[in-house]
């Protein structure tokens, strides 16, 4: 091991911003899809002394069309959602009609009727106590709103059924405390999830239409993950800058990625550094794939000289999935250089 993972205290001093400057490790073991299936043991073997310092850990969630569990209900599908069609996730739609509204949330998906769904977790934390370890799912509101009603759908419901998508939103946020209820008792430090609100220029709606209807939730949201204790994380791509300044307001603890080549990390650490943390992800798309091991190494120690303060603050990341193109040595001087950070 090049270091021993840090302890969970110094984990959350350096996410508190309480004089710990040193840079904890999380999601930077992130293969994205073919990787593995293109050098298999080998990433095992390669990451093998590279410590996680915030380990994550997922419970049971519901299933697309098909329950996971023996309760029929426990999916985000519906009796009423139209048979699962070709293409990608964001074109397909489970509630086409927001006049069957009532009866997609007479099925919504009762957390609190499974049983089972953290047993891993338990168990999970149970075997490494002093660890700093992070609740964790994809899809948290826009994620999971335009994964029910389609991207196109959503966005228009934005503007013309702004009091339909609310009652969806709370119906998230009441099943999503449930989970971050369950997770607390199971003994994880923070919640980490997501919602990709931008594209590679700018967010996919206004700022306005984040503040008037999403923003209210994630402040609820963030309120009683803090009452429980906890941190909150969130992977959000593109480029968010219009609304860091919101995410501080309502106490959002750690933002990733700070996506590279959409945001300006000079401006992005001048204006919100010291008011938020950032697990900065690093880039995936160019320089992992197509930089020099040098060049990686070299943007390993910039990303450190922006964003490093003497009290905290910075988390290492890769941005995303790594993807297959990446060569082996360039994963390994990522790693091998944030660890030494």
């Amino acid at each position: 091991m090049l270091r021993e993972p840090y302890p969970k205290e110094i984990v959350r001093a350096v996410i508190e911003r309480r004089g710990a400057d040193c840079v904890p490790l999380a999601f930077h073991k992130w293969w994205g899809e073919g990787t593995y299936d293109k050098y298999g043991a080998r990433l095992d073997e390669l990451v093998a002394d590279i410590p996680d310092d915030a380990p994550a850990v997922s419970y049971v969630t519901p299933g697309l069309y098909e329950s996971p569990t023996p309760d029929p209900d426990y999916r985000w599908a519906f009796s009423g959602s139209p048979s699962p069609s070709t293409g990608g996730l964001d074109a397909r739609t489970l509630l086409s009609d927001w006049r069957d509204l009532d009866a997609y949330l007479a099925e919504f998906p009762a957390l609190e009727r499974q049983s089972g769904l953290f047993d891993r977790t338990r168990a999970f934390i149970a075997a490494q106590p002093d660890r700093y370890i992070l609740g964790h799912w994809w899809y948290c509101f826009y994620e999971r709103l335009w994964a029910i009603r389609g991207m196109e759908n959503v966005l228009l419901d934005f503007l013309e059924h702004p009091a339909e998508l609310k009652r969806l939103t709370q119906a998230l946020l009441d099943h999503h405390i449930k989970a971050i209820r369950q997770f607390k008792a199971a003994g994880v430090d923070g919640i980490f999830t997501s919602d990709d609100l931008g594209s590679q220029r700018a967010l996919m709606m206004s700022p306005a239409v984040f503040r008037r209807i999403l923003k209210p939730f994630y402040a609820e949201f963030i309120r009683e993950i803090h009452s429980l204790g906890m941190h909150f994380w969130l992977h959000a791509c593109g480029n968010l800058t219009a609304i860091i300044g919101d995410f501080v307001e309502i106490g959002l603890d750690v933002l990733h990625p700070i996506q590279a080549h959409t945001m300006d990390y000079a401006e992005v650490a001048e204006r919100f550094g010291g008011k938020i943390s950032f697990l900065i992800g690093v880039d995936v798309q160019h320089l992992l794939p197509e930089g020099t091991e040098a060049e990686v190494r070299a943007g390993i120690r910039e990303v450190a000289r922006i964003f490093r303060r003497p009290e905290g603050g910075l988390l290492l990341a890769a941005g995303n999935g790594i993807m297959p193109e990446t060569p082996l040595g360039n994963i390994r001087a990522f790693m091998e250089e944030a660890t030494l950070l």
